[in-house]
């Protein structure tokens, strides 16, 4: 598949034919478990969902890396020096402005905002923000090449 095909490519279509399901944590998960399932998944990036699975934010691995591996830097923000007295939980790291798609847009408009923004997995939301299910660039890539 070319970039041009992918250009003819509605997100709806590619769902239906690479159905994928991000990585998705509860607002509450503490961050060692944040940790631990993006490490288990193999991902860069996590979804942050409340009970209606609506997603409120975004996590993404070097923000979490960044958060658990703080107190080996040599200098602290007040953020960081208040974490290490608390365990905040992925509500409160997360990033609430995040890239998303929409199942009408085209694939080549999703391509260019996750090479823009550098996500390799884009969640895929509803009108009402629930999630559909993502684009993952390792499937793009993969089926560029076919």
């Amino acid at each position: 598949m070319t970039e041009q095909d992918f250009a003819h490519i509605f997100v709806s279509e590619w769902l239906s034919l690479h159905p994928e399901t991000p990585v998705v944590v509860a607002g509450k998960t503490p961050m060692r478990e944040v940790a631990l399932t993006l490490l288990a998944n193999n991902s860069r990036d996590a979804y942050i969902v409340d009970e209606n699975n609506k997603v409120l934010g975004h996590l993404s691995f070097g923000k979490m890396t960044n958060h658990l591996l703080s107190e080996h830097r040599p200098i602290h923000t007040h953020r960081q020096l208040f974490a290490r007295v608390t365990d905040p939980t992925a509500e409160e790291v997360m990033d609430p402005h995040f890239a998303y798609a929409r199942c009408d847009e085209s694939l080549c408009e999703v391509i260019h905002r996750q090479l823009e923004r550098d996500v390799d997995t884009l969640v895929v939301l509803a009108e009402d923000n629930t999630l559909l299910g993502s684009v993952s660039l390792r499937d793009l890539v993969a089926e560029s090449l076919k």
